[in-house]
Parts: C-alpha cells; sequence; structure tokens
C-alpha cells in the first residue's frame, strides 16, 4: 500500500510521539511506501491508497483556516477520492479544544463528512459521531491510543525522579500532566485537591498555567492574566508545584516516574493520551466519566468522577491512591502491554486499511 500521513515531515522526529512511534511501526509493516508530509498532501500527483488524517488543523498548519482555504481542502479531498484514494480519520477530538469559531468547526465538518473511515480511540466517541451524524456513511473503526514502548523511554525510580524534579520528600503526589486549557480545569483540581483528607498530598502541575501564554501577541495581558490566575489559583508551595512551559520527551519520565498516582484534569474532551501514559508508567488514574476517557478507566478498574459533583473527584482521587497501593499500577501496565502495545495498534490500523481497499 502507498499510504501517506499528513503530518509535518521534518518535526515528526520530535513534536508528536502519538504521530511518530505509529508512523514508524506502519512504515516498518507496510510493504509498500510510507510517507508523512503536508505539502505533499495539497500538491503531489501521486497516487496513494490511503492519506491518513490525525489532525485537520494540521491541514494548515495550525493556521487558521480561511474560506477560500476550506473551499480547497473540499476540492482536494473529492479529487483525492476520485483517483481511487481512501481517506483515513482519526477521531481525536469531537470539536477543537473549547473552540466556537466557525471555520475550525467546519474545517471538522468537512474531514468528518468528506472521509471514507474514521478511526476511534474508543466506543464512546462511535456512538457520539452517530448521534451527530445519524445518516452517515462511513466506515468506523475502534483501534485505541497506544502507548509509547518504541519511543525509547527510561523507567527512573521514583526516588531519583524526585531528586532530579527537586521535589520535596515524603509527600504522596498528584501528577497532572499536559496544559491546563481554563479556568474551569484549574478551578476543578485546585477544589479537589484542597478539599482531599490525606495527608502530605502535593500537587504537580508542570502546565497549570499554560493557558494564560496561548498566544505571543499579547504578552502585557498574557502576564496580566498570568498573575491574575496565581492570586485566584496558587496553593502553597510546600503542598504543590503549578507552572508554566512544555517539557521535553527527555523530561517526561520523571514526571510520571515520581507520581504516585495520576489525575486526568480535563473538563470537556473526547481522549487524553494521559491515560496510555500513565498505564505505561505503572500508574493508578483517576478521570472524569465522560468520553473515551471514562470507556477506558472503567474498563480496566481505574476511578472516574462525576464533573457535576466536586466531591466525586475528591473520592476517585483517594480511591486511585488506594488502588496504587493495591498493585493497579501495576494491571494497567499489564493491561497497555498487551492491548495497546505499538505494534498490535500499527497491525489493526493496517488492517483497517486493507478492509478499505478490499471491502
Amino acid at each position: 500500500m502507498n499510504i501517506l500521513f499528513v503530518y509535518f515531515r521534518q518535526t515528526i522526529q520530535a513534536e508528536n510521539l502519538y504521530i511518530r512511534s505509529l508512523y514508524e511501526e506502519i512504515q516498518r509493516q507496510n510493504p509498500g511506501d510510507t510517507e508523512c508530509d503536508i505539502e505533499t498532501f495539497w500538491h503531489s500527483s501521486k497516487r496513494y491508497d490511503i492519506v491518513h488524517i490525525q489532525f485537520p488543523e494540521v491541514i494548515f498548519k495550525w493556521r487558521h483556516p480561511s474560506e477560500e482555504g476550506l473551499n480547497a481542502l473540499r476540492k482536494r479531498l473529492v479529487q483525492l477520492k476520485r483517483q481511487g484514494t481512501k481517506i483515513v480519520y482519526t477521531r481525536h477530538n469531537a470539536i477543537p479544544h473549547y473552540c466556537a469559531d466557525s471555520n475550525k468547526l467546519e474545517l471538522y465538518r468537512i474531514v468528518e463528512t468528506l472521509c471514507d473511515a474514521i478511526i476511534h480511540l474508543g466506543k464512546f466517541s462511535l456512538q457520539d459521531f452517530n448521534r451527530a451524524y445519524p445518516d452517515n456513511r462511513v466506515t468506523h473503526f475502534v483501534i485505541p491510543h497506544h502507548i509509547y514502548d518504541l519511543c525509547g523511554y527510561t523507567f527512573p525510580s521514583q526516588e531519583e525522579s524526585i531528586r532530579q524534579l527537586g521535589l520535596p520528600t515524603g509527600k504522596r503526589i498528584i501528577l497532572t500532566f499536559g496544559s491546563y486549557r481554563n479556568e474551569e480545569e484549574q478551578r476543578l483540581v485546585t477544589q479537589a485537591f484542597e478539599q482531599l483528607p490525606i495527608p502530605d498530598k502535593f500537587l504537580l502541575a508542570p502546565g497549570f498555567y499554560n493557558n494564560c501564554f496561548v498566544t505571543r501577541k499579547t504578552p502585557l495581558r498574557n502576564w496580566w492574566r498570568y498573575r491574575t490566575q496565581k492570586r485566584t489559583f496558587q496553593l502553597p508551595e510546600e503542598q504543590a508545584r503549578q507552572q508554566h512551559g512544555s517539557i521535553s520527551n527527555s523530561c517526561l519520565p520523571y514526571y510520571f516516574s515520581a507520581a504516585d498516582i495520576v489525575l486526568i484534569q480535563r473538563k470537556a474532551t473526547l481522549n487524553s493520551g494521559n491515560v496510555p501514559m500513565a498505564f505505561f508508567f505503572h500508574k493508578s488514574v483517576a478521570g472524569p466519566q465522560f468520553g473515551n476517557t471514562g470507556e477506558w478507566l472503567r474498563e480496566t478498574g481505574n476511578p472516574t468522577f462525576d464533573l457535576t459533583d466536586p466531591s466525586s473527584v475528591v473520592e476517585a482521587v483517594e480511591r486511585a491512591f488506594q488502588l496504587q497501593a493495591q498493585g493497579q499500577g501495576e494491571r494497567n501496565a499489564a493491561f497497555a502491554r498487551e492491548h495497546l502495545n505499538t505494534h498490535t495498534v500499527a497491525r489493526a490500523t493496517l488492517a483497517a486499511y486493507q478492509e478499505l481497499l478490499n471491502p
């Protein structure tokens, strides 16, 4: 098969480990050509059997899509389909995160309605899509989010990780990884943390203030927002490390290894890559009962919480600590190694391609 991943060719090695590891494993298993590029998607005359879109925003290199750009995308997808190319879309998000922009929403609609197949990362996504498009004729596959077993990660000890990160010792560490996207997520976590009746609790939140710095065009406004959020949400420094900035892939293992449990802070999202990442690092997870996130947590015996009930967040975190002490982290890791390894997920993806091409 000739396969084209629609993603940045030059930065795939460093930017998105999900894309990189899946692409490289499909490339290894596929006897034909497997490529990764955005410009090729737009301009190549080569016939591809499969064009695989992961994130619709990447088609426009994360820039705002214009009306002209959206029209061009419609024409390009129709052109590819007429050539016999099958368009595959992995549904990471139902809509762009917390977005009300009409052009970005239309971008998603174009991809969802013109693709030939959708890969869902859980059954919830499939049901959600069928509710949104009850008359759709898309071919659906449910293939889980893989773990990062082929990315060369090491597993430093908790003691070494705490030392490397300069964290206080003797704490029970709750990790919330990734950017907090709005004040709702910040409020969810800080309120639950303050109510949590666990001695020596410690919140490790390296992306807590990242939503203050989404754009570089308004530095004064960013700084004012940052200062305001610190006054509102800052916890005592002996109980928390709340920061902003990105975490390099080389430093990532220290954060997950330092933690006792992982808390998924998302309020309105379909998936979270932090669930398979936490499983990979042998951690118990507490997360929202919504979306594919809740589906995978329930299936594996991890606690979930009701986003409308703050007390349930506290209960889920307490339960995650109890389960971690009872070996839940090891059970999560064993489940992930068996069902979510990259080889298995890549093989299932290639099988989906073959089914499309040979119905």
